[in-house]
């Protein structure tokens, strides 16, 4: 399998899991905030955003180097921390104290991975300039009271978008005309 079907390929997984992250709004709406509908489309997402967010690095590699492969490696590693996270949730698994410190360490990384990840894109300008956007402003919308029952969907839309340029262009290589001089 070629570079450019690998990376296809992970586009592809990208905009699966954001359209899994996207029906978690609907699954809350209709069954209830941490329903099992919810929380397992949510534990698909974040597995499957993992694995995705390799593919948006691959696609930009040569433009956004190794501040863009730290911040896609944060964003994958934290993905799958809320992955486990959302497990213990669904287990109803509670800490022995009570308090966790994983749930803090987890809010950092994903935030320095998406902002480190987000600005390489805008800057690199391979994706889709509105997903790289919006994946950078989340976090923050999700403080608006009106905002935040749609704070999955703004995420899940975000992966989509960047997702659906890397599936459908594959890798762009060494002879794309943005790359040239």
């Amino acid at each position: 399998m070629t570079l450019e079907k690998v990376t296809a390929s992970l586009g592809l997984i990208a905009v699966i899991s954001g359209i899994s992250r996207m029906l978690m709004a609907p699954f809350a709406f209709i069954w209830g905030s941490n329903s099992m509908p919810e929380l397992w489309a949510g534990l698909i997402a974040c597995y499957l955003m993992a694995v995705g967010s390799l593919g948006l690095y691959l696609y930009q590699t040569i433009r956004t180097g190794v501040v863009g492969l730290v911040g896609c490696l944060l964003l994958s590693f934290s993905n799958m921390i809320t992955g486990c996270l959302v497990w213990s949730t669904m287990l109803n698994a509670q800490p022995v104290d009570g308090v966790t410190i994983l749930p803090i360490i987890n809010e950092v990384t994903m935030l320095a991975g998406i902002i480190l990840f987000s600005v390489v894109s805008i800057k690199a300008r391979q994706l889709p300039l509105w997903a790289s956007i919006l994946l950078l402003v989340w976090p923050i919308l999700g403080f608006i009271p009106a905002l935040s029952q749609w704070f999955t969907l703004l995420w899940g839309l975000a992966y989509v978008g960047l997702g659906y340029k890397v599936w459908r262009s594959g890798f762009p290589g060494k002879y794309d005309s943005a790359l040239t001089l």
